[in-house]
């Protein structure tokens, strides 16, 4: 049998994961509901639904471009968040490149993550948003 040593985290520690935790768990509601509202935006595009509202060629223009512009903003919010997820990498590596300080270095990743967690809450539920937008727009006008 393998001799081990037992280590058990303070109150602050544990105050950090559980802030980590509600945060990971909000996280994992809205990409839920961000990948649901992509499947209905991607099932009511392969249906191609009569427009509810019929406008102008002009104004079609316009609104095709506003549509177009609400999706480069998804894909640089996507590239944002993505850039903060390899960011996560370095205090990882700080644990299994260094010694004697794995713990604070642990939680200092549990600290950014929690930091990039509350990020990506707010840039996906952003995205969300944006695809609803999109979303209506291909029901209503296109």
């Amino acid at each position: 049998m393998k001799d081990t040593a037992c280590f058990e985290f303070g109150k602050r520690e544990n105050m950090v994961l559980s802030e980590l935790s509600r945060n990971l768990h909000k996280l994992g509601i809205i990409v839920l509901i961000g990948g649901l509202l992509f499947a209905a935006y991607l099932l009511v595009s392969f249906l191609d639904p009569m427009a509810v509202v019929v406008v102008s060629n002009s104004k079609g223009a316009v609104l095709s471009a506003v549509d177009y512009a609400l999706w480069m903003l998804i894909a640089l919010l996507l590239i944002y968040l993505s850039l903060m997820v390899v960011r996560l990498a370095k205090p990882i590596r700080l644990i299994t490149e260094t010694t004697g300080a794995d713990i604070s270095h642990l939680m200092e990743f549990a600290k950014d993550l929690t930091r990039m967690s509350r990020v990506s809450i707010w840039g996906v539920s952003t995205i969300c948003s944006l695809v609803l937008v999109s979303l209506a727009l291909l029901v209503l006008v296109f």
